[in-house]
């Protein structure tokens, strides 16, 4: 699996949020079903890319899911949806090609081998996934972004 390393300008993400153990779980799926009901009808979405956010990790096999679009003004947003916002940085760019049920492969593959055979250093911060065009198509595409020193 290649990567390619960029910097990501700063991005105002609103979903649904909840926490999970680290890892593959069926919460994720069903939080995915809750906020698909609010895709293209939160106020301020820019364009028509999914983010999925794994962030809020707190040390102990835990972390927040957010499954969110990017806004424009994170105030327009309804109160029962998260808000985060993600500063520009620089990041580790892979990309799942496949089934989405086999995306833990493919994490798992990032933080085992790749990563460390590219000698990068993960930095503090959300990791994320963007559903985009490739996606959208049926393709079954998924770019994956690491945080790296």
């Amino acid at each position: 699996m290649n990567h390619r390393l960029t910097t990501t300008p700063p991005l105002t993400l609103a979903g649904r949020n909840k926490t999970f153990p680290i890892g593959p779980g069926q919460g994720i799926k069903d939080l995915w079903q809750v906020f698909m009901t609010d895709f293209g009808k939160i106020a301020g979405q820019v364009g028509f890319n999914a983010y999925g956010v794994c962030h809020n990790f707190d040390g102990k096999g835990h972390m927040d899911y957010l499954c969110a679009v990017e806004v424009k003004d994170g105030g327009q947003v309804p109160g029962y949806m998260h808000v985060l916002q993600i500063p520009a940085r620089k990041t580790a760019v892979f990309t799942h090609k496949g089934p989405i049920e086999k995306i833990h492969e493919t994490w798992n593959a990032i933080f085992t081998e790749h990563l460390p055979a590219a000698k990068l250093e993960v930095a503090p911060g959300p990791q994320f996934e963007v559903y985009g065009e490739a996606f959208n198509a049926g393709r079954e595409e998924i770019e994956i972004f690491i945080p790296v020193k």
